[in-house]
């Protein structure tokens, strides 16, 4: 009995050993690559071609912060002024309601004087010349604010980056045109443009018993 034991003992296969669990490998991880016939294939990480300029930033909050422009501001004063300048520019060469006040004023003046017995020559100046020099005058002045009001615009905001053209465009038409004014009115204080009119000379009668 002992024999058959034994035997029995001997038939029974050995239990297998546990392999180390170092050389254990795991069907779900994933393979770095892919075998396709003799080529292995490796696959390309993912890369980000977004330009990262076009890319707003994100404030705390996550929200997108976007850059402000600065648009051209020339000023309300500035351009307010500007347009003053070239009205008084305008008005210096056509004239004003003031110049043509103080003119029919002197006219007036130059009349009552005439009538008081003045000479030829004199009543020429009071109703002709005294008139035409107070409107040059009076056009010279608002030539010369037009030319002020606009030459102070220039000089302030020609060399501004925030200053809107047309600011400086039209303080420039205001110069222009006050220039052009005190030429003209120049021209009619000193009877450039026209000589002031003269009487003719009365010609002499011969004196009675003479």
């Amino acid at each position: 009995m002992s024999s058959n034991t034994k035997s029995e003992t001997e038939t029974v296969d050995p239990k297998p050993e546990a392999e180390p669990a170092g050389e254990q490998t795991t069907a779900s991880q994933p393979a770095a690559s892919t075998d396709t016939g003799d080529t292995v294939t490796d696959t390309p990480a993912a890369t980000d071609t977004a330009d990262p300029a076009a890319v707003p930033e994100t404030g705390s909050g996550g929200t997108a912060v976007v850059p402000a422009v600065t648009a051209p501001r020339g000023g309300f004063l500035a351009g307010a002024a500007a347009v003053l300048s070239a009205g008084i520019g305008v008005s210096s060469l056509t004239g004003t309601s003031l110049s043509e006040m103080l003119r029919s004023r002197q006219e007036v003046i130059g009349q009552i004087e005439a009538g008081a017995g003045g000479g030829g020559g004199d009543q020429v100046q009071a109703l002709y010349g005294t008139p035409w020099h107070t409107t040059a005058v009076v056009n010279g002045i608002f030539a010369l604010i037009a030319v002020l009001i606009g030459g102070a615009l220039l000089a302030v905001h020609a060399k501004r980056a925030d200053t809107r053209p047309w600011v400086t465009a039209v303080a420039l038409g205001g110069v222009v045109l006050g220039a052009l004014g005190l030429l003209v009115a120049g021209g009619m204080y000193f009877d450039l443009f026209g000589a002031q009119p003269e009487l003719p000379a009365m010609p002499q009668q011969p004196v009675p018993g003479g």
